[in-house]
């Protein structure tokens, strides 16, 4: 009895630390990190795994919010409300 005991509790540790780690990679964060900690302590990281926010829609929200303000920009710059040196300044802010 007691061998099939610890044969389930690796089972299940096992289990968690891949479904945090594979939760928490696709997410942006280290898979390894949160593979070692859910089989450490199981669901509850699985479940901290599963709420984090996604790294990788913030990135890209960011990258998108950047490309509409430097068209907005292109826009001024092309009806003449602004000069190439502020387009070019406001360019770099955002880019750099």
């Amino acid at each position: 009895m007691d061998g099939a005991f610890i044969i389930l509790c690796l089972g299940v540790g096992i289990g968690c630390a891949f479904a945090s780690g594979s939760i928490a990679g696709k997410k942006g964060y280290s898979s390894t990190l949160f593979g070692v900690l859910g089989f450490c302590f199981g669901i509850i990281v699985l479940i901290v795994a599963a709420v984090l926010p996604d790294k990788n829609v913030e990135a890209a929200s960011k990258n998108a919010s950047a490309a509409e303000a430097l068209a907005g920009y292109k826009r001024l710059l092309d009806d003449g409300v602004i000069t190439q040196e502020e387009f070019d300044r406001k360019k770099s802010e955002l880019l750099g």
